[in-house]
């Protein structure tokens, strides 16, 4: 038998149109992805940028209420705890964060009021207005981060249904503390304690953000409210002039390198919501590990 067999089909190209066609289609694609991620990343800074400031509004009501900052417990205008100089658990060399976390109450327990003159160390004690000897014995000002947000409790000016731990942990999913910071950096006109907000492992680009929302620019990292601490081994109150460059960690090279922080590279920043430190006329922060 004789079959009538069919020739093949030509086989056909993508056209010009075609092509077109699908290249406007992943170009959309792409534009939309990137304008997600972009939304993200300005939601994400919004939120820190709306708790930092909610924050120190809650520090201003509880000092209208009791005539001194919560956590200032010899009532001298500087709150005691040191905010970033807490032994081994808070310092800017640490890039983890279950250490900070551990310095946080993960309990409700209801915080109490000392009596003047006893220690607050406890996570559950507030802060005594006035006590007996050193700042210490009722600020336990190196050991301490729950004091303040005890005080903010017992005041009314926070929720006492929700841990310390909670409260103080931010967007980028590490933890604000709030407390002294010594400036005696190269830059500062004098050396002397200021009531700030420390933020530990945020985003370059988050804290540019920030500074740009509190600062009103982003220029320079070692002035105005919000500034770029060197994470070295140091704890005074010594800046980078720049956001992208930064002091090398632990874990990301020798202690006291400078490098170059890339977009998503992690920082530290202190917002000095009181007083400002002053800088010395014509004179630029350190850059060196002090």
């Amino acid at each position: 038998m004789k079959r009538n067999l069919k020739p093949a089909g030509k086989q056909r190209g993508f056209t010009l149109v075609e092509m077109s066609v699908t290249m406007a289609a992943a170009g959309l694609l792409f534009s939309a992805v990137t304008t997600g991620q972009e939304l993200i990343d300005q939601a994400k800074a919004t939120k820190l940028i709306n708790d930092v400031k909610t924050v120190e509004m809650q520090i201003q009501q509880y000092a209208q209420l009791k005539g001194r900052m919560p956590g200032d417990c010899d009532a001298d205008g500087v709150i005691d705890y040191k905010a970033d100089e807490n032994t081994t658990t808070s310092l800017r060399t640490d890039t983890g964060n279950n250490s900070r976390a551990s310095e946080y109450a993960y309990t409700v327990a209801l915080p109490t009021i000392p009596a003047d003159g006893a220690a607050a160390a406890a996570q559950t004690a507030g802060c005594a207005l006035m006590g007996a000897g050193t700042v210490a014995d009722v600020a336990a000002s190196t050991s301490n981060a729950n004091v303040w947000l005890n005080d903010l409790k017992l005041a009314g000016v926070v929720s006492d249904s929700a841990s310390n731990r909670k409260l103080a942990k931010l967007v980028h999913e590490d933890f604000m503390f709030v407390g002294k910071v010594t400036d005696a950096g190269g830059g500062a006109a004098v050396g002397a304690d200021y009531n700030a907000i420390v933020i530990h492992n945020v985003p370059q680009w988050m804290a540019r953000r920030l500074s740009t929302s509190i600062n009103g620019q982003d220029s320079r990292a070692d002035r105005t409210r919000v500034r770029l601490l060197q994470r070295e081994t140091s704890t005074a109150g010594t800046y980078s002039q720049l956001w992208q460059t930064i002091q090398m960690d632990d874990d990301a090279g020798a202690v006291g390198t400078t490098t170059t922080a890339t977009r998503d590279g992690m920082v530290t920043v202190v917002y000095f919501f009181d007083r400002i430190p002053e800088s010395k006329a014509g004179a630029t922060a350190s850059t060196t590990p002090v």
